[in-house]
């Protein structure tokens, strides 16, 4: 397959976390960190150009003992690196020196909420993000929240008065997710066909290499059990069939949708 230069690539390098969000998916998977053999494959697989590449899944990446020789592994390529962390275990200084831009996670500033929805170590987190705002400067920092309910007005005012990018995403849906917190989002129905493929699998913009280095178009399946490649996926859902992996996400253009009532949240970015 030909790809071309400025693409996204997310590799994750490990499925453990110091965090128990309640939301995560990552926390019914094999706890394990990828070696270095196979990071290294990966790497070689990534087509000439400068890419930016994340080095982000359903762990926290900073708990890899080979976090940073990682990342210094895809800038000696050329390449772009990137992360989203918790920020609980992050050196700012070596962020600084590292990260063109750094993603960081917050759902809340409420230490007792924080606790109670398993984001463990707030003070320890925001005590970082200090840093990294005095050191980067907001401009370099992206502030990422899930919206699971919670009164969002802090943080955004938080994001807002530091000056950072906030990105805010609903729950996902989609049914590999959903499972983990029912009751939270309305069920992930069924679409009965696919208009087309979706569009991870009509752009080549993004590609996610799991823990154990599979490459799928999107970083939203997570059981790959039934997953035969992104070739498959396409002439699937071009013969308007809904591939039993993709089941509830909200990237399938909509075509005979089981429940007209259903509807996916966007992303927000304020």
């Amino acid at each position: 397959m030909s790809l071309r230069g400025g693409m996204f690539f997310q590799i994750e390098i490990t499925t453990k976390c110091n965090y128990r969000c309640f939301y995560c998916a990552g926390r019914q998977m094999r706890q394990r960190h990828m070696d270095e053999a196979l990071f290294d494959g990966i790497l070689d697989r990534i087509p000439p150009g400068r890419h930016t590449v994340s080095l982000q899944g359903e762990g926290e990446p900073t708990v890899h003992p080979r976090f940073w020789s990682f990342v210094d592994q895809v800038a000696r390529r050329g390449h772009i690196p990137y992360t989203i962390t918790n920020g609980s275990l992050i050196e700012p200084e070596l962020a600084h020196r590292r990260f063109p831009r750094l993603g960081v996670s917050l759902d809340t500033l409420n230490a007792a909420e924080a606790q109670r929805i398993g984001r463990l170590k707030l003070p320890e987190m925001l005590a970082n993000l200090d840093d990294l705002v005095r050191l980067m400067g907001p401009g370099r920092i992206v502030l990422h929240t899930v919206d699971y309910g919670q009164d969002l007005s802090p943080v955004r005012s938080f994001a807002r008065v530091r000056g950072l990018r906030h990105i805010i995403q609903p729950l996902q849906r989609k049914e590999d997710y959903a499972r983990l917190y029912p009751g939270l989002v309305p069920e992930a129905t069924r679409p009965v066909a696919a208009a087309g493929p979706c569009r991870y699998l009509v752009g080549n913009f993004m590609r996610f290499f799991n823990i154990e280095g599979l490459e799928f178009p999107c970083c939203f399946i997570k059981d790959a059990s039934g997953y035969a490649g992104i070739t498959d996926l396409r002439q699937r859902m071009r013969a308007g069939e809904v591939p039993e992996v993709c089941r509830g996400c909200a990237e399938i253009p909509r075509a005979g949708w089981a429940s007209s009532a259903f509807r996916i949240a966007k992303t927000r970015y304020n």
